[in-house]
């Protein structure tokens, strides 16, 4: 009975370590992101709202070598910036560790292209957030909170949301 007990605890651990592992190189590989959503910046003029719909790119998801629960994602803007951050994995879930990066937003209503000056905020944003994935598709929903590089002005952004396809 008791030898029973422990072929059975082993087959159930090794079962549910297994099913966990799986899960982490299912998500692994190329996608195609898109996201969008909307960002408040506060200065001393007062408060102004941007929709941030033009952040788009590639993104790469690994495994990372020293949890087996955690994925190395690594994000490529078409734009230009590029960044990366961890998240665990738990069955169809994600939890992103926060993380930081650079991002820029138009300030102007009416950008034109053949204009040199067309000027740009340069926020430092800490970001975190948590989402799923289902077969070929990830949604992640992202909040952003941030500073101007040089200047008094910060951002927030509770619902940034991330959709990206497997390529």
């Amino acid at each position: 009975m008791k030898r029973l007990f422990i072929i059975t605890a082993l087959i159930l651990t090794a079962t549910v370590f297994g099913a966990c592992h799986r899960e982490v190189s299912q998500l692994t590989g190329d996608y195609s992101y898109k996201i969008s959503g909307e960002a408040t910046v506060k200065n001393a003029d007062g408060e102004t709202s941007y929709l941030m719909v033009s952040k788009r790119g590639q993104m790469n998801i690994l495994r990372d070598r020293n949890d087996k629960d955690k994925v190395l994602v690594t994000m490529n803007e078409t734009a230009g910036g590029v960044y990366s951050f961890t998240a665990t994995v738990k069955g169809d879930s994600l939890i992103l560790d926060p993380y930081q990066f650079t991002t820029n937003i138009l300030s102007e209503a009416s950008i034109n292209p053949f204009q040199d000056d067309n000027a740009t905020l340069v926020f430092q944003i800490d970001a975190s957030g948590s989402g799923f994935s289902n077969d070929d598709i990830i949604i992640l929903n992202e909040q952003w909170n941030g500073r101007q590089s040089s200047g008094n002005a910060t951002l927030s952004a509770p619902k940034m949301t991330m959709i990206a396809e497997r390529n």
